[in-house]
């Protein structure tokens, strides 16, 4: 049993390392964002789509069959003969006015790179979206947070299991739980 949950405990804490590395990138990145170069790439172009209806969905899937736009369909208005959204995905806004009047799509592309696209993906949740990457991603972190659960109770177990390392360890367990513990009421509180 020992070696199968040792296994287990390395497997787990090898799988989510790159999970808990961009979790703690993105972190230090919202918490000190004067350190990094956030400015986003903005790019303009007007697309005309002549036999489209001035409705968000029917421009929103023009543009993505036929002009490589991709993303979640957000912030929908209506202004007269004018319809604008946005259409998003981590670390790119396109930002759509289209025309009825004249059937021309303007369309502003907001590039944020690789930091911006951690932080955007930082803050996604749920297996709702349009976006199927986004799904994908919502059922990966669910997998991992499983799996850092199991990484918790296996490393109980196997430092239990070591007589002579059971004080330090749990002196280091009462220090944590007390510091993690202390953290979550002051956030609370603040």
């Amino acid at each position: 049993m020992y070696r199968i949950l040792r296994d287990a405990h390395l497997l787990l804490g090898l799988f989510s390392c790159a999970f808990l590395l961009m979790y703690g990138v993105s972190s230090v990145q919202m918490a000190h964002h004067s350190w990094f170069n956030l400015k986003p790439t903005v790019s303009e172009s007007k697309l005309a789509l002549p036999s489209t209806p001035a409705e968000a969905r029917a421009v929103a899937r023009e543009l993505m069959d036929k002009h490589g736009v991709r993303g979640e369909i957000q912030q929908v208005r209506v202004e007269g003969d004018t319809v604008r959204f946005r259409i998003v995905r981590p670390g790119t806004v396109y930002e759509v006015d289209f025309s009825d009047e004249n059937k021309v799509a303007k369309i502003r592309t907001n590039v944020a790179g690789f930091l911006g696209m951690l932080n955007r993906i930082h803050h996604v949740s749920g297996l709702w979206h349009e976006f199927t990457l986004l799904n994908v991603w919502g059922a990966m972190v669910g997998v991992i947070s499983a799996g850092l659960i199991l990484l918790a109770l296996t490393g109980i177990y196997l430092w239990f299991k070591i007589h002579k390392e059971r004080v330090v360890g749990g002196v280091l367990l009462a220090l944590s739980l007390g510091y993690s513990l202390t953290l979550m009421v002051l956030m609370r509180l603040a």
